[in-house]
């Protein structure tokens, strides 16, 4: 539905991300209404571990939100760069990803898309929940799609969202389970050969018990993620409040305290592999004078691009215009050359009729 762009906010001298609406979604209505509503969702949305929306708005019909930048990798970067995790970073994960969907429950707001590509880690190891572009204010009556299947990504979807029935808190802690399990093990819990199968399966298909595959976690880590994703809503944790209350014990077992780093936190200069393509990241805290000096040309060179990707983006709504009215054009004259080759062979077929008349009368 959109593109991101990496910018410079000039005003207050820090990168953010930009999202920008893609041309032909600003067409149709409804894919403006979702623009919009994940705007609002995300802006009311204020918490340590969900990305923030700085601004949203629409210039010269270009539809854009600016958010929080994330300077680091997604959980599926993490995964493919570093293997499956351990006891001690699954907890670190529960616990900030629940504390951002306590949040978003006492807002109302349920996030539907809680997949390892929307959890995205700072160098300090902060886990950010991005993305609530498919999330839904409960207390609005919004029908802004008409099949909840096509919402969210079948390998961590909840039974009852496959469904298409109506979902809260307890679907995004579903969601939440199932990336852990992929996290921890290396595979979603579900898969097959199609969306519609994977969907299947978490509705009917028995849970393969992540104490079965990962012996070495503690029991009770394993019991919570079990917990998470048993298929009856009802038999989960009730809120994401009860699964903090859960992790507490978990917490003191694996001997994860606040005060410590991040057992997910990340040096200057790893590379991270998402979607196919290497990125060597820089942690914020590189500032040796020689760094700073660097940061400095950075910024300039950040700057040159801002500006010509600007001015790409611009020539690239010209042509996308330009485009539409020259196929608007073509198919003009295409019906008007149409209507006029009926018109030239309508009257030829009348000339010869009428000349066939008037011959063969006076034969």
């Amino acid at each position: 539905m959109g593109d991101v762009y990496l910018a410079e906010q000039t005003s207050l001298g820090r990168q953010v991300a930009v999202k920008v609406l893609r041309g032909e979604a600003t067409r149709r209505p409804e894919a403006v209404g979702r623009f919009e509503q994940e705007a609002r969702a995300a802006a009311a949305l204020v918490h340590g571990n969900i990305v923030q929306i700085h601004e949203v708005a629409c210039v010269d019909g270009i539809h854009y939100l600016a958010e929080e930048y994330v300077a680091g990798p997604s959980l599926k970067a993490w995964l493919a760069a570093r293997g499956p995790l351990d006891a001690r970073q699954a907890v670190c994960i529960l616990t900030q990803v629940g504390s951002a969907l306590a949040r978003s429950a006492e807002q109302g707001i349920v996030h539907r898309d809680i997949k390892p590509e929307n959890l995205l880690l700072t160098p300090a190891g902060e886990v950010k929940v991005a993305d609530f572009g498919l999330a839904r204010v409960l207390s609005e009556n919004l029908d802004l799609t008409q099949d909840g299947m096509t919402l969210g990504t079948p390998l961590y979807m909840s039974p009852e969202q496959g469904e298409g029935s109506a979902v809260d808190s307890r679907s995004d802690l579903y969601s939440l389970g199932a990336t852990v399990y992929h996290l921890l093990t290396g595979r979603p819990p579900y898969v097959g050969p199609s969306a519609v199968a994977v969907v299947m399966a978490h509705i009917k298909e028995p849970l393969v018990a992540l104490a079965s595959v990962r012996p070495d976690l503690p029991a009770g880590l394993c019991a919570i993620v079990d917990r998470l994703l048993a298929k009856n809503p009802g038999q989960r944790f009730q809120s994401p409040q009860d699964l903090l209350h859960a992790l507490h014990p978990i917490e003191h077992d694996t001997a994860l305290s606040r005060t410590m780093p991040s057992p997910l936190a990340w040096a200057e200069g790893d590379a991270w592999h998402d979607g196919g393509s290497a990125r060597v990241l820089s942690a914020p805290w590189a500032s040796s004078p020689g760094a700073l000096a660097g940061a400095a040309t950075a910024a300039r060179v950040t700057s040159d691009r801002l500006r010509d990707a600007t001015v790409h983006l611009r020539v690239a709504a010209i042509r996308e215009e330009a485009n539409r009215e020259l196929t608007r054009r073509t198919w003009v004259v295409t019906a008007i050359a149409s209507l006029a080759a009926l018109a030239v062979g309508f009257g030829f077929g009348r000339t010869r009729q009428r000349r066939s008349q008037l011959f063969g009368g006076r034969r």
